[in-house]
This record gives C-alpha cells, structure tokens and sequence, in this order.
C-alpha cells in the first residue's frame, strides 16, 4: 500500500508560532499514518537568506521523525522541485531549492516551470495544507478544488491561506466529514500560539476524514462497463476516495501523462476482469509490480476457473447478488481509511 501524499505549501519567510506549527505538523501526520510530506523543496531566497519558509519548517518536523523512530528521513519527506534551467522566482530574487544533501527524497520535475511544478505536484498528491502565502498558494488552492483534492488553507498566519478559505469556505468544509473543518479551525484558532502541537493533531483528525487518495478504476471501454461505472462503481468509490478513469482524465491533470503516472498516483486499483481484457490484466500486473494490491473482481462465477494459476492467489472476488460490486468496493477502501486513524 503506498503511502499518503501530504503537501504542505505556503510561505518563504514563516515567522515565531506558524513555525513551530508547521514543525509540529508535519511530524504528527507522519506519526499518525503511513505518508509521506511533499513540499516544493524552496530553502530559502536570496532576497531574505535567514528567513524561515514552510519547506523548512516541515523539514525540521519530518526530520525529527526519523530520527526518534530511526528511519530514513527519504522515505517520509519528498520535494518535488522544477527543471533548475527553468527555475526562476524573481519575485524573491531567486529561490534556492533543497537537495540530496539535505538527506531527502528530490524529485526533479524535468521540464517543468515552478508554475507546471506546482500544478503537477498538486495532482501527484493526495492532499494539500496551505499556510500563509502570496500569490503562488492561490494557484496551489485552486488546482486542489478543481482536481477535487481535499484542501485545508490554514488562515492563522493571514497571507493568501486566510483570504482563500473565505472564498472558497463551503468547497474546502465538502472534502471533510460535516461540521470537520469548523471544529478543527476552531481548535487551531484556540491551541495555535501557545500549543502548536495540539493544534497540529486538530489537523490530524480532520484528515482522518477526508476524502484522501485516489482509486483507479480499470474496465474496457465498452457500453455494458461505463454504465456499471456510472451506476455503480463511481458512487461506491466517491463515497471514500476520488474514482479515476484513464479515459476519463480532465485536461488539467498533466501530471497524469501515462498510464505509469496513474498508478503510481493512486492509493488504490479496481479492476473488472469479468472480460480477459488485455490491457486490463497488463495494468492489474503493473500495479502489483508497483506494491499495491487492486481489488479484482469479475461477474462471471465461470471465469474464476479459467484464470491462471497464479492470479488465483491474488484478491479475486466474485461479484453476486449476495456480495454486489458496491458492497467489495466499500470493504476494499474502508481498509484503506483505517490506515490513516490516529495513534
């Protein structure tokens, strides 16, 4: 199962408590559930070379994560930095952006500008965290509502993070359970200065309810699979995560360039093989060859025994009136939700 995508985006220059809270965060949602902190790796400017930023702040969090649990800090912090050729921040006199010797995980976004990084980076996560920011953490906001991600903007450090929960207050509260965001605003608003850290676990607990990853549906194309899709299969997946299509990708998602970046995007796989599709056993092979584990169901009781040997191993189910489709996608996902409850 791969772990939770978490992007926390923000400010260049964080000063006394949204520090320490962001610190605090990131290490509480990496002691909460399996996931990993994606930031866009800025270091620090050459405008202002001491100022703290969000990616930093983060870092320190993460950083002494792995070092209490003795883990390597790469596999819980990523930054996910542009092409270095296309790299130019004149806003800030140029940005200096972590590396490999800061001991993480960098992902250089070949080709990519810090405005097609920045989009990118949005689709490839599995929610995003904002705090204080100018400008750049519109953009961030944005693509993460209109790509259905689940957002938080924090507003206690003003900036753009502020603004943009009062603008788009009502779409950020649908990606929690009901009444979620307030009470957590209410507790960050409440513990923020003087407990950073307890406001960081209200955070944790709104993310325990959140619509968080995505699941990759794979079907033929055919009449018979987009009406069972539409009628059945994408209600089920809503109702946990957000269902995905590789025929059925909006143009935004860019990051989205092949099959390949589909899978390693998702949490999960569902895949119909009540037809032996080709393309659909050569993509059920590729997810296991990526360490998830898809949900394979078929219609048909018969060709449970004309499957190969060694697919018989795997989670194959029978889809019937006594187990329907919607019924083995809620038990598969619900496994997933569970991984992300608190300690």
């Amino acid at each position: 199962m791969r772990n939770v995508r978490v992007c926390i985006y923000g400010g260049t220059d964080l000063q006394g408590t949204p520090t320490g809270f962001v610190s605090a965060l990131a290490y509480k949602i990496l002691d909460s559930m399996p996931a990993v902190i994606v930031t866009g790796g800025f270091l620090h400017s050459n405008k202002k070379p001491t100022a703290v930023s969000t990616d930093v702040a983060a870092l320190s969090g993460a950083r002494r994560y792995a070092s209490e649990h003795r883990i390597d800090l790469k596999d819980c912090y990523e930054a996910w930095i542009p092409e270095p050729s296309l790299d130019s921040r004149p806003d800030v006199k140029g940005a200096v952006r972590m590396t490999n010797m800061d001991d993480i995980t960098v992902r250089v976004m070949t080709g990519r500008t810090p405005l097609g990084r920045r989009l990118a980076m949005v689709a490839g996560v599995d929610m995003v965290v904002t705090i204080s920011g100018k400008q750049h953490t519109e953009v961030v906001v944005e693509q993460a509502l209109e790509l259905g991600l689940p957002v938080l903007p924090i507003p206690n450090a003003g900036g753009d993070s502020k603004e943009l929960l009062a603008k788009y207050r009502e779409r950020v509260a649908a990606g929690f359970d009901p009444g979620a965001l307030d009470r957590c605003l209410a507790d960050v608003s409440n513990a923020i200065g003087r407990h950073p850290e307890t406001a960081a676990s209200a955070v944790v607990d709104l993310i325990r309810t959140a619509k968080v990853g995505r699941c990759l549906v794979l079907l033929p194309f055919d009449d018979v699979h987009n009406a069972l899709y539409t009628s059945t299969i994408e209600p089920s997946i809503a109702k946990h995560m957000i269902p995905v299509r590789l025929d059925r990708l909006p143009r935004s998602e860019a990051i989205y360039t092949s099959f390949a970046d589909a899978v390693r995007s998702s949490l999960a796989v569902i895949a119909d093989i009540t037809l032996l599709n080709e393309n659909v056993m050569y993509e059920v092979g590729y997810a296991h060859g990526r360490g998830l584990t898809p949900l394979i169901y078929t219609r048909d009781a018969a060709r449970l025994e004309q499957l190969p040997v060694y697919f018989r191993t795997l989670n194959v189910r029978l889809a019937s009136e006594a187990t329907p489709v919607n019924l083995l996608i809620d038990d598969y996902l619900r496994s997933f939700k569970a991984t992300r409850r608190v300690n």
